[in-house]
């Protein structure tokens, strides 16, 4: 029989060298997880990255219609203009639209402002005037299509 290399070792050198060896192969298996950690942490760093910079672009080249979307921009009671309508204060705060309001005759102008500033239907308008509805639907929109016209005339 030959003898074994194994014999020629002392048990307890055999023992360590076996704790080192496991004790190297956990140190080489943790190195492993923490490097793909490392990789992957800084792939997922780059790839956020890449994700903002698609969707921002710097305010200079914004184009004129978003910017105007993201400023706002402070009113006024003061600015705008009052009409009693049916012991309600009415306000219109664009002035155009205000004088354009003004030249129409003060029915007309009452039967817009009550359908689209009180929210009131036809068949209500017409109730609290005492007339018919659709005398109130062609009055609205006959007042409607004067009012468009005076707007589109000063808008040139």
């Amino acid at each position: 029989m030959k003898p074994s290399s194994f014999n020629s070792i002392p048990v307890k050198e055999l023992t360590q060298q076996v704790n080192r060896d496991f004790q190297t192969t956990i140190q080489y298996q943790f190195d492993c997880l923490a490097r793909k950690v490392m990789i992957r942490t800084q792939s997922n760093c780059r790839r956020t990255a890449g994700r903002k910079i698609r969707k921002e672009c710097p305010f200079s080249e914004l184009p004129e219609k978003e910017l105007n979307r993201l400023q706002t921009l402070d009113t006024y009671h003061l600015d705008g203009k009052y009409y009693l309508i049916l012991k309600f204060r009415v306000e219109v705060g664009n002035e155009a639209v205000a004088n354009a309001l003004d030249n129409l005759p003060e029915e007309k102008r009452n039967i817009l402002l009550m359908f689209y500033f009180l929210e009131m239907s036809d068949a209500e308008i017409a109730l609290e005037l005492g007339k018919d509805r659709s005398t109130i639907y062609r009055s609205r929109t006959s007042a409607l299509a004067a009012l468009k016209k005076r707007l589109e005339v000063e808008d040139l």
